[in-house]
């Protein structure tokens, strides 16, 4: 009879280690939204995720494996918060993107502003504007045979707007919300005149 403790040592390790790789994530997601690209270092990623440098390195390689390991970790938290497209309802929409943009706009304006400074920063910023269009297109499948109007959804939905409204304009995020179902409306009826 085997009565080592190894399999529970093996489990407290491997708890451990994705303990270990959770906080580095979120270190790194804090530190992207609150820095400067070129100012997130590995070093400030350990450190701020009370790990040693040599875990970071194990876990992502470079920086740019950071930005990916990132990438992949939220993505599906962003997917839950943008949910299932609510069909071609206009107040629908602009709530699932109030939703969606009121938890990831700082981390997604960052990713826009500094996509040439990466290549997975720019890969990020494509897949982000990708996903954007397919969401809308599964939202709006009747607009998919109209590139004028379905280019004007995409622009009335994108963070670059909601960032204007709500950072910049200082509308509250109903306001914002409001607005964004406005326009959309606004979209669909110019759409179906022309």
């Amino acid at each position: 009879m085997n009565t080592s403790p190894r399999p529970y040592r093996q489990r407290a390790r491997a708890e451990s280690s994705s303990g270990n790789t959770e906080r580095i994530l979120t270190a790194a997601l804090e530190l992207f939204v609150e820095r400067p690209f070129e100012q997130v270092t590995l070093a400030a990623v350990a450190e701020r995720a009370a790990v040693g440098l040599q875990t970071v390195i194990r876990r992502v390689g470079t920086k740019d494996g950071l930005v990916e390991a990132v990438g992949a970790w939220i993505a599906p938290q962003v997917a839950a918060d943008l949910g299932e497209p609510p069909g071609p309802d206009p107040a629908l929409v602009a709530a699932a993107f109030r939703r969606h943009y009121s938890r990831w706009a700082p981390m997604l304006e960052r990713t826009l502003t500094q996509e040439d400074s990466s290549p997975a920063l720019q890969a990020s910023a494509e897949g982000g504007r990708v996903a954007h269009r397919a969401w809308l297109a599964a939202a709006f499948p009747h607009l998919r045979g109209h590139p004028v109007t379905f280019g004007r959804l995409v622009g009335v939905t994108g963070v670059e707007l909601w960032l204007v409204l709500t950072k910049h304009e200082g509308l509250s995020v109903e306001d914002a919300e409001a607005t964004v179902a406005l326009l959309i409306r606004s979209v669909i009826e110019e759409g179906k005149s022309s």
